[in-house]
């Protein structure tokens, strides 16, 4: 045999573009990867079997002795070809096209590129050929049925292994069954009637289409190629008692492809923005995903519309202390390359979807890939892709084309190659809303001795919409069923609070939001106080109801018989002159004001307005500032925000009116506030 030595390395092919190993050249880099496979009745070779039918396979056999063995797609081991894989140690599936099938033009192709000066060339010959038709390990023809079969350049193909009418990928297999199955020492050989289709992956259409799109340029950026002690073979020390390696390996990965956002082990605290990614590993020939791949036209138009809104300066401050500490200037940033860098990120993170996880089609089935490409999706009441919630909003989706050009199959999935990426405009600019009842958005700093405090009686209550639809259905409902109680520092005070401006994530799949550069009303939601005694009770009293009146009767002490009569509560019907009565005697009164990043600077607060008064009534969205601009955005930076200021305003008479005569139940305020949330709604 002529080299039973390659064994273990070939299996970094099958890992596709998921790891590529790449492993330092070496005359001894596949001597501990020996095999004593060993078959019955024959010593026969995979190259031996071919050799001895070259007039049958001498197409396929000119082009495994021309290429090269690569170990990724720029390192080839210069002294291994093809035919000595199938003449080594591995044991392999080989599914082989004759000479009637590889056709002149075909082979001449292949051929070309074997003896090409570009390196890629020699790469995609074992990638989209020779690899696309080898299998590890033996794979025969023993019962009909169909297999998935991983080849060794990554991809999975369907093995259809009906005698007679078998398969590979829905290309026949020979009819003649003496041209199939043939057990060799080292593998098996099919007859293959046509050449087994290659398709890309997702990552790979990116990677190796030319002209590389600004979209790949971007992905294939975010290649890490990496050194593994582990599998690196380790030689003598050097003088100084370092370690050296006869065989180093390396692997390469794509930093974008691994959960939804990255940051580096070390320095990770000097990353402005953590990176975002897809949520999912685009070159997985595992999975099924669809994935939106803008044009350079699609990529540039992106850019433009969204510029104003990415605005970064070149300094900040680090608010991850608020108040309780000392605050510092981040200084020195580019803001071009913020600007690229969060542009870029947010135009490829939502651009996956897996079809899985998709919601229920109407009739409670799940959607198959093939119903979802010939309906582009439009039966689904929302869209979630691997980074996050892109669209929850039916009518959005509904009027919505994501999907504007024609699918091609991928290896794991369907691409659309999209001239332009028809995201709705709140997804891409979004309000920003942010929940106070989270807690961690503001700064509880009772007994810090600093300026902002909220008394530490503070608490979230929970209101069910639902539970109390009668008060929800007049007086308005709030945002997640929750709120906050923000009391003063003592009885005899008002709150003071601070608000970091970003926005919650009401889900997992949804990423927060944050303020970008331009212009928003700023909007402040209260509650009614008296919400709080039905959130306490956990039932809406009595007492909120109209009154029936019912005779009743009864005997007194002399045993006559009395008549008398009571109020019941009418159920549905709220006394609302019993509930305005209560809330004037709970109005709130409070000013706002802001700081942001302006000129670099965020050190002097901004008055938004002064004494704005709610009058407790109902849930209360009281606009605090129109069109107010920030000049910067803080879209995806880690340590930065805007904050906001509220501070209530009820002075003592306000709180105890002077009761007169003339006017014996006066309005009264209180000092305490009571806020479901903040919402800066975007003026596009």
């Amino acid at each position: 045999m002529a080299n039973n030595r390659f064994n273990k390395y070939i299996g970094a092919i099958a890992l596709g573009a998921a790891l590529t190993a790449v492993t330092g050249c070496t005359d001894t880099w596949d001597e501990h990867y020996d095999s004593d496979v060993s078959v019955s009745g024959t010593s026969k070779t995979l190259w031996n079997y071919i050799e001895e039918n070259w007039d049958k396979y001498s197409r396929f056999g000119t082009i495994a002795k021309n290429a090269k063995y690569y170990k990724d797609n720029t390192h080839p081991v210069p002294t291994y070809t093809y035919a000595d894989i199938l003449n080594g140690g591995q044991v392999n599936t080989l599914w082989i096209p004759d000479n009637d099938v590889l056709s002149e033009a075909e082979y001449e192709k292949w051929l070309g590129m074997c003896q090409s000066d570009k390196v890629e060339d020699g790469y995609n010959v074992q990638q989209q050929f020779l690899g696309n038709h080898i299998a590890l390990f033996r794979h025969n023809i023993t019962v009909a049925a169909t297999d998935t079969v991983k080849m060794i350049n990554g991809k999975n193909l369907i093995f259809d292994r009906a005698e007679g009418t078998g398969s590979l990928q829905e290309i026949p297999l020979s009819a003649d069954k003496d041209e199939n199955n043939i057990a060799l020492l080292n593998g098996v050989i099919h007859n293959l009637k046509g050449i087994a289709p290659f398709r890309y992956n997702f990552y790979e259409q990116l990677k190796f289409t030319e002209p590389r799109t600004k979209f790949g340029e971007y992905v294939v950026s975010k290649d890490t190629t990496y050194f593994s002690t582990a599998r690196s073979i380790e030689g003598l020390p050097d003088e100084n008692g370092n370690p050296t390696y006869v065989d180093s390996v390396y692997f390469t990965s794509n930093r974008l492809f691994s959960g939804r956002t990255y940051l580096p082990e070390e320095g990770r605290e000097k990353w402005q923005m953590a990176e975002k990614c897809f949520g999912a590993a685009i070159n997985a020939e595992d999975s099924v995903f669809i994935m939106l791949m803008p044009t350079d036209q699609a990529w540039d138009a992106m850019f433009n519309k969204l510029q104003s809104a990415y605005k970064y300066a070149n300094s900040y401050e680090d608010k991850t202390k608020g108040d309780l500490g000392n605050k510092t200037t981040i200084k020195g940033l580019d803001p071009d390359s913020l600007q690229r860098m969060s542009l870029g990120m947010d135009i490829i993170a939502p651009l996956v979807f897996n079809i899985h996880k998709q919601p229920k089609k109407s009739d409670n089935t799940m959607w198959k890939i093939e119903e979802f490409i010939e309906t582009k999706g439009q039966g689904v009441d929302y869209l979630l892709n691997t980074y996050g919630d892109t669209l929850r909003n039916v009518d959005d989706w509904k009027t919505t084309n994501l999907f504007n050009a024609e699918p091609v199959l991928m290896s794991n999935g369907y691409a659309y190659m999209v001239n332009s990426l028809e995201f709705p405009e709140k997804f891409l600019t979004p309000d920003v809303e942010v929940e106070i009842e989270s807690g961690y958005n503001f700064y509880n700093t009772e007994g810090q001795g600093t300026q902002f405090k909220v008394g530490s009686g503070a608490r979230r209550w929970t209101f069910s919409n639902t539970n109390y639809k009668d008060i929800s259905d007049l007086y308005g409902t709030v945002s997640n069923n929750n709120f906050y109680h923000l009391p003063g520092k003592d009885a005899n005070s008002a709150p003071k609070l601070e608000i970091k401006l970003e926005g919650n994530s009401p889900t997992a799949y949804v990423p927060s939001a944050q303020v970008m550069s331009g212009k928003y009303d700023i909007q402040v939601v209260l509650v009614p106080r008296w919400y709080m005694d039905i959130a306490n009770l956990g039932a809406i009293p009595s007492d909120y109801y109209m009154k029936d009146t019912i005779p009743y009767y009864y005997f007194d002490e002399n045993g006559v018989m009395v008549r008398d009569t009571m109020y019941v509560p009418i159920p549905g019907k709220i006394d609302t002159t019993y509930v305005r009565e209560l809330a004037s005697r709970n109005k709130y009164k409070f000013n706002v004001s802001i700081t942001y990043n302006k000129d670099g600077s965020e050190k002097t607060r901004e008055s938004l307005a002064k004494n704005v008064v709610s009058e407790g009534l109902k849930v209360d969205t009281i606009t605090v500032a129109t069109d107010f601009e920030f000049p910067t955005s803080y879209k995806n930076m880690r340590f930065s925000y805007p904050v906001l200021y509220i501070e209530g305003a009820a002075s003592k008479t306000d709180v105890n009116p002077k009761v007169t005569d003339a006017n014996p139940n006066p309005p009264r305020f209180v000092y305490d506030l009571v806020i479901d949330k903040i919402i800066l709604k975007r003026k596009n």
